[in-house]
């Protein structure tokens, strides 16, 4: 309670007085009774009035007063034991009080005083309830306190009213939520789960201590990894907790940091006000080299009034001025500057100090202090100021009660998640095995029907090109193998045919010999089929000579190569032949860059190409030749399909001839395939081999009735492509 006791002389002087009672001056008193006189007198504080309780009596011997004592009580709401008094001496006399529990009623106590114009003229917090008109009629029709429940700032509160003559007092609390339900159920949880594992981990420890071949932690750690539904679960458990729990280390760490440093600046900002005040109060006092010493009692307690703290002034080591001087004169508080403002403020030279003080056993509270300069002299200004660390606790525990709910909310929820993930991953997961298994049995048709649209989608879409590759590979396979085996057949083919025709041959032109040194006794009829065997021994021999390049195995011999003179090379030889009948036009800038590619396969290439085009034209028509480099377009990536070069030769043949269907189109490059009437059908199928073997890559477009298009292109060397 705020309070004081006064010790007076017969003479009516005080001789001591032990007081917790702000800024009142304690006048004479002479005692006329030897027994208790309670009176109320009113005392004015500053602007205000203030009622204060006054009993007194005189000290007697043998009925004769020989002095009195007076004790004075004032009705101070910021001593209740639930409101935290804002000075830091009243707060460092009380116990140490702990922070209620969280979730308990009654923990975030308001208490707010009304006089009966409504207006308040006390509150605990920064703002009131507003009585309405039903409340405040049910108070002036009785004096019997009563519960309500008030709104204020869209939040439901619980309050008790008292009144009397004097004012209506109300007392109350926030209703909790139900936000802040689901935090308690979360922290009920929370709660369950830790007795959970701690029942586990005890029932594991008796196991191991109990069983005689206990279950290791590898054992337990398969059990887990072979369990896909279990690792999902942990895994989604585990995404949605942890950074919920980081998050939670770090705001709280962060918070905490804040709040500190904003309390720190506050109390230095506090310091730094009361600080140029009493420099101005010195100045205005009077002006030379002692007036800081004019500062006085009175001075401090005009600073306390405008910073709303209490204000000591150190004349270097020793008090010289406070606006609490009863607390120091009855040696609660020593008269010596504390030993870490001295060092800071006059040793170490700092503009401001603030730290904790206590003084012996009792609370800490923070001290804030400031050097003060005037007329030439320096002393220190502190100003003591309440602890804000239960304060700061509280923030710091509501916040970690709603972190607490958020990671109980997000384990649920991963862990729902992880179910659901796994029972929709499950199903796709099943059907790719079945699906792998059937391909496995060499059913390459196996497909698997695409029912979500995220990544299981495309690995479902992944799994089905996959098996389409494999049954594309496995029919490239079978081709390879086709042509292998037809390679064997025309190697074997051109063996056979080869040996007996040197023999017929030279039998021919032996027997034309010999009829011609007879006289031709046998022309015309010999002469005739000598010319006829011979002629087909010369088709047998090209024949041959087709299936023995189909067959053979070139290896390639690149070299810099000039393609416009290649073509000018190839083509050169037909030009005489074919004049009149046939338009042979070939376009190919000089400039062109030289490729690295052999120039024999890629001339006997382009010779089979030109003869199926020339064969495709019976009647004659044009045949072109086109050149041209041809660099990858923006579109494209910077490497293209072409043995890796960004930029490549094309070579386009185009002929009038009579075209082919699609179906033809299919088979273009089969062996032995061959829209004449006579050829082997090898000529396209060498011509491809022989691009690709030096690293290029060949097409053809055709159309019936308007020709065909070959194209070729080649890759260009890397000094080329600079």
């Amino acid at each position: 309670m705020t309070s004081a006791i006064e010790l007076y002389g017969a003479n009516g002087r005080l001789v001591d007085r032990f007081s917790n009672l702000p800024e009142y001056t304690a006048a004479p008193y002479f005692a006329t009774s030897c027994s208790w006189e309670p009176v109320a007198e009113v005392s004015p504080f500053g602007s205000a009035i203030r009622q204060v309780l006054r009993a007194s009596r005189g000290i007697c011997e043998r009925g004769r007063p020989i002095g009195a004592i007076v004790v004075r009580a004032m009705l101070d709401y910021r001593t209740l034991p639930f409101i935290s008094s804002q000075s830091p001496y009243l707060e460092s006399l009380r116990p140490n009080r702990e922070a209620r529990a969280e979730g308990v009623f009654g923990r975030d106590v308001e208490f707010v005083v009304y006089g009966w114009s409504r207006a308040p003229l006390f509150s605990s917090g920064t703002s009131v309830w507003p009585l309405p008109d039903r409340v405040f009629e049910r108070m002036v029709e009785s004096r019997e306190p009563f519960w309500d429940e008030l709104e204020r700032d869209e939040r439901q509160y619980r309050v008790d009213f008292l009144n009397d003559r004097g004012g209506i007092y109300a007392l109350g609390y926030p209703v909790i939520t139900w936000f802040g339900h689901v935090i308690n159920m979360a922290e009920l949880v929370t709660l369950t789960g830790v007795l959970y594992l701690a029942l586990l981990l005890g029932a594991t420890l008796f196991n191991l201590l109990t069983s005689r071949t206990p279950a290791s932690g590898r054992a337990l750690l398969r059990e887990v990894r072979s369990s896909f539904y279990r690792k999902l679960f942990l895994a989604f458990w585990a995404v949605a907790v942890v950074p919920v729990a980081i998050l939670a280390i770090g705001t709280r760490t962060y918070v905490a940091a804040q709040l500190r440093a904003s309390t720190e600046e506050a109390a230095a900002r506090t310091v730094t006000v009361a600080q140029r005040l009493v420099e101005d109060y010195a100045s205005l006092q009077q002006r030379g080299p002692g007036s800081l010493t004019t500062i006085d009692d009175q001075i401090m307690v005009l600073v306390r009034r405008a910073i709303d703290e209490d204000v000591n002034l150190f004349d270097r080591d020793h008090l010289q001025a406070t606006s609490a001087r009863d607390l120091f004169a009855t040696q609660l508080l020593p008269m010596r500057t504390p030993g870490d403002v001295y060092k800071t403020i006059l040793l170490d030279r700092m503009p401001t100090f603030v730290g904790e003080e206590q003084v012996g056993d009792l609370t800490a509270y923070r001290l804030a202090a400031a050097p003060v300069r005037a007329g030439g002299r320096e002393g220190i200004v502190t100003v003591p100021l309440t602890s804000r660390q239960q304060e700061i606790e509280l923030q710091i525990d509501e916040l970690d009660r709603r972190v607490l709910s958020a990671a109980v909310l997000f384990s649920l929820l991963g862990a729902a998640i992880g179910y659901w993930m796994a029972e929709r991953i499950a199903d796709p997961v099943n059907r790719l095995t079945r699906a792998t298994h059937r391909i496995a049995r060499g059913d390459l048709d196996a497909r698997i029907a695409t029912t979500s649209t995220d990544e299981l989608r495309r690995l479902v879409e992944d799994f089905n090109r996959m098996a389409e590759d494999l049954k594309r590979q496995r029919a490239e396979l079978e081709h390879t193998q086709r042509i292998e085996a037809w390679a064997d057949m025309a190697r074997q083919v051109a063996h056979d045919i080869k040996n007996p025709l040197t023999p017929i041959q030279l039998s021919a032109e032996h027997a034309r010999r010999v009829n011609i040194d007879r006289g031709r006794p046998l022309s015309p009829v010999l002469d005739e089929c000598v010319n006829a065997i011979l002629t087909q021994v010369k088709l047998l021999r090209q024949i041959a000579a087709e299936f023995s390049s189909f067959a053979s195995a070139p290896k390639p011999r690149p070299e810099p190569t000039s393609v416009s003179a290649l073509l000018q090379e190839v083509v050169e030889p037909y030009r005489a032949g074919l004049e009149g009948r046939v338009t042979i036009e070939v376009n190919a800038p000089p400039d062109l860059p030289a490729v690295n590619i052999d120039r024999t396969l890629f001339a006997r290439g382009l010779t089979n190409i030109i003869e199926n085009a020339l064969h495709a034209m019976p009647g004659g028509g044009k045949l072109t030749i086109t050149a041209r480099q041809q660099r990858a377009s923006s579109g494209e990536p910077k490497q293209s399909s072409v043995s890796g070069f960004s930029r490549t030769v094309v070579v386009e043949v185009s002929d009038t001839g009579v075209g082919m269907d699609a179906d033809d189109l299919a088979r273009i490059f089969e062996p032995y395939f061959s829209t004449k009437a006579t050829g082997t059908g090898l000529g396209l199928t060498i011509a491809k081999r022989n691009v690709e073997l030096i690293g290029g890559t060949i097409e053809v477009r055709s159309q019936r009735g308007v020709g065909t298009t070959v194209v070729i292109t080649l890759p260009l060397g890397s000094s080329a492509a600079l």
